[in-house]
């Protein structure tokens, strides 16, 4: 059986032309050495998605599913193949990680990396996302 902790995350995304702010509830369990958080996202225009969060001592990895569906790999100093689905079609996207910062206490604290995306071999930009994580 897991533990499972209910917590809220605000999630903040920039990429230097946007800043998209956000609040979800979640929940949090522990798996081996990997944390995971699992939320809801209702975003307009592209609608409901499941994402689980999964933080390993290696990596940091985003599994999305639902109108949308996408896998990103975070590493640091590494290019990591991953994808984006959507009803309209698939497209190929790597990230090359240049900093992860994970700064969690039994779940609770802050986690924040950015990275290079590009998505069908374009450059689509510079990303900073910053994740604050508290017990619901």
């Amino acid at each position: 059986m897991l533990d499972k902790l209910p917590v809220k995350l605000r999630i903040v995304s920039n990429n230097g032309d946007e800043t998209i702010r956000q609040t979800v509830a979640g929940v949090r369990y522990v798996r081996g050495a990997s944390q995971y958080f699992r939320y809801e996202e209702d975003e307009p225009g592209i609608g409901r998605t499941i994402t689980l969060l999964k933080i390993s001592p290696e990596e940091i990895r985003i599994l999305r599913q639902g109108n949308v569906e996408s896998e990103q790999t975070f590493a640091v100093g590494e290019t990591r193949p991953g994808y984006y689905r959507t009803p309209q079609g698939n497209l190929q996207l790597t990230t090359r990680t240049e900093d992860v910062q994970v700064e969690l206490d039994e779940g609770v604290g802050r986690i924040r990396w950015s990275y290079e995306m590009h998505l069908a071999g374009e450059r689509a930009g510079f990303f900073l996302l910053d994740i604050q994580i508290q017990p619901a």
